[in-house]
């Protein structure tokens, strides 16, 4: 890993949904980018105002991790990501230094408006209340503090208003406020914290390093009259969440997805002949209607499906073949299994390196590792349970796998050594002047099930019905 000068401070910058308003305030004091924007395909900058300091792009989630572990000296995030952080490694090197006055928001404990729970019925009750949550260190401290005799906790990434009441007790999530929550058909049980914009700082760069300049420019934030990333926020539509109505014993559930491949989703449904109301991009809704009154639908995360699927919260699902094999190498028992090939959503999961590094395979990297170069090999990845198995497969014994959320390519070279990652082209990745060095396997969407459900009683031939009507869907042009 290159030694990092004193002298070149560096900043982590969110993307997504914060991107703009950070822009915003780093134009007001000084310091704007000229490719730090929404439609950038370029995640590593270098300030004009302020030569010798550098700036990436990092998924809001990653940033205190990254900041904490001493890859960057400063970072902007949402506060909610820091303190799940801090919660679950209270002595990490990272602190907030200021907030920012934008992307103000509430962690929630929320259960189903149509629910009767109380606060007093969960303290008292000796159910097996089940959380499902971002944030799994913000709802085991929240559960001790309300002394829960017996929980479980499911980490999801995301979509988690759409799990109470059938499939979980309670949702930790984040929300504006009340108002908001209610719309999602949630009540609130417990505030769990507040959350929005605000600097964060490695102690030891604080202490170490010159920063005079950069904090300096921050500081000087707070005396100006005319601060544009303050402005009212708009108002931002959450997928309609209305219940819509109890599901019978005998019915079959279905998850698909949302987020990218809600589309390719919606298209592959329609050559079933199945009718479904609430699942177009025109009108999402976290529990669609089908023409078939025993198939109830969500639409949640397709990273969370394989899990969901095994849980028996779900008897089917629609997802990628990778995150499938990501759940499988972690749980080799898992009654998950694969059902029907759907064909669309084709990507290949590649090992990657910098165009630098002097490795065209995985054997001239395992070399390189065998001399005692790149050790231990860190490997930055969201398929952490896929790289794991890749790299005791492949008899490179040193190496540190280091889970992200997403925008991996900018770890490269500085902060990691080689990715696990999807990609359709690799022009992304030759445009980050990376190198693809192997090909682990090919993904596309595959109808997963439960195997404990394609023998009980009432769903046996229900669920038969369903991977008939896929398989006559894949083969239709």
């Amino acid at each position: 890993m290159p030694a990092k000068a004193m002298s070149e401070p560096r900043l982590a910058l969110p993307k997504g949904k914060m991107l703009a308003r950070t822009s915003l305030f780093l134009n007001s004091i000084g310091l704007g980018f000229d490719n730090y924007n929404s439609g950038t395909r370029i995640y590593r900058m270098r300030s004009q105002a302020m030569p010798g300091l550098t700036a990436k792009m990092l998924n809001e989630r990653d940033i205190p991790v990254q900041v904490a572990v001493g890859n960057y000296d400063f970072g902007i995030c949402s506060s909610d990501w820091l303190q799940e952080l801090l919660t679950r490694y209270p002595a990490s090197r990272v602190l907030k230094i200021a907030d920012l006055g934008f992307d103000i928001s509430d962690i929630y404990m929320a259960c189903a408006t149509s629910s009767d729970i109380s606060p007093q019925s969960m303290a008292s009750g000796t159910a097996a209340w089940r959380i499902v949550t971002e944030y799994p260190a913000l709802a085991e401290a929240a559960a001790y503090k309300m002394r829960l005799k017996r929980y479980r906790i499911f980490p999801c990434w995301g979509s988690t208003e759409a799990y109470p009441p059938e499939n979980a007790d309670f949702s930790v999530l984040r929300v504006k406020n009340e108002d908001a929550l209610r719309s999602l058909n949630l009540k609130p049980i417990r505030r769990i914290c507040g959350s929005n914009a605000c600097i964060i700082a490695n102690c030891n760069s604080l202490q170490s390093s010159d920063c005079s300049g950069l904090l300096e420019r921050f500081a000087a934030s707070a005396s100006l009259k005319n601060k544009p990333w303050q402005a009212p926020e708009k108002a931002v539509f959450a997928v309609n969440n209305n219940l819509a109505g109890s599901a019978g014993a005998g019915d079959v559930w279905l998850a698909l997805a949302d987020g990218h491949q809600q589309v390719h989703t919606e298209a592959f449904m329609q050559k079933t002949g199945l009718r479904l109301e609430g699942y177009s991009k025109s009108d999402l809704r976290r529990r669609p209607s089908c023409d078939i009154d025993w198939l109830s639908i969500k639409v949640i995360r397709p990273q969370d499906m394989p899990q969901q699927v095994a849980n028996g919260n779900f008897d089917l699902a629609i997802t990628g073949r990778d995150w499938l094999l990501d759940h499988l190498y972690q749980f080799p028992s898992s009654p998950v299994a694969e059902l029907v090939n759907l064909g669309f959503g084709w990507v290949r999961i590649v090992a990657v390196v910098s165009q630098d590094i002097p490795a065209d395979s995985i054997g001239s990297l395992r070399d390189l590792v065998a001399a005692g170069k790149m050790v231990p090999l860190r490997i930055a990845t969201e398929y952490i349970n896929i790289a794991d198995k890749y790299m005791r497969d492949k008899h490179i014994a040193r190496y540190r796998v280091i889970p992200t959320w997403g925008a991996t390519e900018v770890y490269l070279p500085e902060d990691a050594d080689m990715l696990i990652e999807n990609t359709e082209t690799g022009q992304t990745l030759a445009r980050h002047k990376l190198k693809i060095i192997d090909t682990l396997f090919e993904s596309t969407a595959c109808l997963i099930g439960n195997r404990r459900s394609l023998e009980e009683r009432g769903k046996k031939d229900k669920i038969n019905n369903l991977i008939r009507l896929f398989r006559e869907a894949v083969s239709k042009k």
